[in-house]
């Protein structure tokens, strides 16, 4: 069951004086704790604050939606929109853009937004980059008849900026990483 205090002993967990109200019980040593000084002041506390990132997607991840402050990014998986080495786009690729274009027609009315196309590392950097570019207009020009009256950018950036490695650390092959490095990205500002 519970056992009893001494007023001491009561005074000493919770920090506070330990002059005891009442005298000690048979065979209990008398305890003195310190009084602990509390400064009520507040330090200038200072830190950086940081935008607070906001990121889903499907369950297959082919489409993500990602808000960092005031700057919104659709990022479409090119698997699901070109076939290997195409830039012409798939039959799957109506409805992940249908996902892009309601967001877009919601929240980039009368705004800018720039589409940017990325490849993998395999090929070469000159082949890399005219394929993204080229997908990124395919990407334009399929949401400019589902999203009429928004002014679009394309750029195609080839293997630049990757968002996972290609390769592991032991040199092989990561298809994985591949993979998410081949998208296409449809930015805005809120």
């Amino acid at each position: 069951m519970f056992r009893s205090l001494s007023a001491a002993a009561l005074a000493l967990l919770l920090g506070g004086a330990a002059e005891p109200t009442q005298p000690p019980l048979a065979g209990e040593t008398p305890v003195n704790a310190p009084v602990l000084d509390i400064d009520p002041r507040t330090l200038d506390v200072s830190g950086k604050v940081l935008d607070i990132t906001e990121r889903t997607s499907n369950l297959d991840e082919s489409v993500t939606n990602e808000t960092r402050g005031r700057q919104r990014t659709i990022i479409v998986a090119a698997d699901v929109l070109f076939a290997f080495d195409k830039a012409t786009l798939s039959g799957k690729a109506k409805s992940r853009l249908d996902q892009a274009a309601d967001v877009l027609k919601k929240e980039a009315q009368g705004k800018p937004v720039s589409i940017d196309g990325y490849t993998d590392s395999k090929g070469s950097d000159s082949y890399n980059l005219d394929l993204s570019k080229r997908r990124a207009e395919a990407v334009r020009d399929k949401l400019a008849e589902l999203v009429p009256g928004v002014q679009f950018s394309v750029a195609g950036h080839g293997e630049a900026d990757p968002v996972a490695p290609n390769t592991l650390p032991d040199g092989k092959d990561n298809p994985e990483g591949r993979a998410k490095n081949r998208r296409v990205e449809i930015s805005f500002t809120k």
